[in-house]
């Protein structure tokens, strides 16, 4: 009888994260994260040696190779969830203010960096190390659940032992958090800087936030794998599909007037308020309509799609 192969389905999977003291040195007890959201998964999960093969004058075959470079990516689909918020401690930095943003600082510093354990049916434990947050985005969609996708780029991979690590063994660190945000629990206030009005937008039929650190990667001399990610621009967009609302249009041709329009606005959504004991605040601010569309169609509600951009964002 043939050697049945060991099968591995996703089911006695688990995989959790924490945050690193520093930039690739992987797991330190007490900065486990966990379950980053509400049926989390690992949609995309990429080892690349990136292999070059070198050849000699005289043949097709390769002579020998050489790696280039050591490159780990992953991806993290999960619904927002009110009661585990520290995930955004890879994706922005945590200001030392009395009130806990998470925020961007005024000036070019390195993020936080991560890692992500894998337990797998054999209870081998497996480490993703140097994880950097590349970019976000936050869909909220009426009738649905509020869903992140969040995008890493990665040091190295590493085969650790059956052994795991003490955080690990503890039964809160593969606890999924359990309250999970829809778009019911979404409060969208509206406030611009054109004259004095203020008026909230709930004909909304969705809202997409799109973050992107845009980081670059760094090898250096004597290294085969990441030394350091560096954050760029910061890159803030997004979209909102809205039922006609004639001030908001208004405010769209006011941004069109001058090159350099000062017309800028803010956006806060509440989410999660009044109905769980925890829960988010977000703030687009200098907020700039860049891109809109209407839908006129017979019999149908009009809808206009507005894009953005944003010069910050603040999470509380």
């Amino acid at each position: 009888m043939a050697n049945i192969p060991q099968i591995f389905p996703t089911a006695v999977f688990q995989a959790g994260f924490g945050q690193e003291a520093y930039y690739g040195s992987g797991y330190l007890t007490g900065s486990t994260i966990g379950v980053l959201g509400v049926a989390m998964k690992l949609s995309e999960l990429k080892f690349n040696n990136d292999y070059e093969v070198l050849y000699d004058l005289g043949s097709r075959v390769g002579a020998t190779a050489y790696v280039q470079g050591i490159k780990v990516d992953t991806t993290a689909n999960f619904v927002l969830a009110a009661d585990n918020k520290e995930w955004l401690g890879l994706l922005l930095n945590k200001s030392s203010s009395t009130t806990p943003y998470w925020t961007v600082p005024p000036l070019t510093g390195q993020l936080p960096s991560g890692y992500c354990m894998i337990e797998d049916q054999l209870q081998h434990y497996y480490e993703l190390t140097g994880l950097m947050a590349n970019s976000c985005d936050l869909k909220f969609e009426q009738g649905k659940t509020v869903d992140v996708t969040l995008t890493f780029g990665g040091k190295n991979v590493v085969y650790l032992s059956t052994t795991a690590p003490a955080d690990f063994t503890s039964s809160t660190f593969y606890t999924y958090p359990s309250e999970f945000l829809t778009w019911a629990a979404v409060q969208i206030t509206y406030n611009g800087n054109y004259g004095s009005t203020t008026f909230s937008v709930q004909p909304v039929k969705s809202f997409d936030i799109k973050i992107n650190n845009n980081n670059e990667a760094f090898y250096g001399l004597g290294n085969i794998d990441y030394i350091a990610f560096v954050p760029k621009k910061l890159d803030i967009s997004g979209s909102i599909e809205i039922l006609h609302d004639s001030n908001m249009l208004e405010h769209f041709t006011r941004t069109i007037e001058s090159q350099t329009s000062t017309a800028s606005y803010d956006i806060t959504l509440t989410i999660g308020s009044g109905e769980y004991s925890a829960y988010y605040t977000i703030v687009l601010e200098g907020l700039f309509w860049n891109e809109g569309s209407m839908t006129l169609t017979p019999v149908d509600p009009v809808v206009d799609k507005l894009d953005f951009k944003s010069l910050n964002i603040k999470i509380q």
